[in-house]
């Protein structure tokens, strides 16, 4: 493990403190990832082929994430995720990340109150659930997918005294199992001296 990793792992623990307790993530939470961000690429300033990699992974999660929907904190999360010393970086975080939110995905996907309606006022001190409508006014309004415009939106809202009821999805703090998925595989990437997933397939 060096310098690199372990300024992402300050990022994301404290990351996940706020996201579990708070479900927002301060932009100065990732300011150690950042600060990681450029030792990796003074480190491989010289090896074109994995900062370009690296780059279009970047690119890639930040689309992916823009098309399915999400909280800006996500976005930064999923991306900070390859600024790592593992090779293979992000394949080994997001396989823990995976193995432990898809439980969690397929239980919420069958459960039947998955999608609340509460009243404004509440749903702004609720913790964990992501809007996709409001009604107010007798109308309907589809909130946007990137979960910090639609909360502004709600908050201009709630400022205006509008009646106002949510449409919601029970959701997951994502920062947590990112944090958890960074973590372990640096630790197992130190331990082991190469990526987990290759020792797993039988490669090395």
């Amino acid at each position: 493990m060096n310098i690199v990793s372990i300024l992402v792992s300050l990022s994301f623990i404290a990351g996940a403190v706020q996201d579990y307790r708070k479900n927002e993530v301060s932009d100065y939470t990732w300011i150690p990832a950042a600060i990681a961000t450029a030792v990796m690429i003074y480190q491989n300033i010289e090896n074109i082929t994995l900062l370009t990699t690296r780059l279009v992974i970047i690119a890639s999660i930040i689309v992916i994430c823009y098309i399915i929907g999400g909280g800006l904190a996500d976005l930064i999360g999923f991306a900070f995720m390859v600024v790592d010393d593992d090779i293979l970086a992000p394949v080994g975080s997001m396989l823990i990340f995976l193995f432990i939110t898809l439980p969690y995905a397929i239980w919420t996907l069958f459960k039947r109150d998955r999608n609340l309606r509460i009243p404004l006022k509440e749903f702004m001190n609720r913790r964990n659930v992501y809007p996709r409508k409001v009604y107010f006014d007798g109308k309907e309004e589809e909130l946007s997918r990137i979960a910090d415009e639609a909360y502004k939106r709600l908050e201009s809202l709630l400022k205006e005294g509008k009646d106002a009821v949510v449409e919601a999805e029970v959701g997951l703090p994502s920062i947590v199992p990112m944090c958890i998925g960074y973590i372990t595989n640096m630790i197992l990437y130190s331990y082991f001296g190469k990526p987990w997933i290759l020792i797993l397939l039988g490669l090395f």
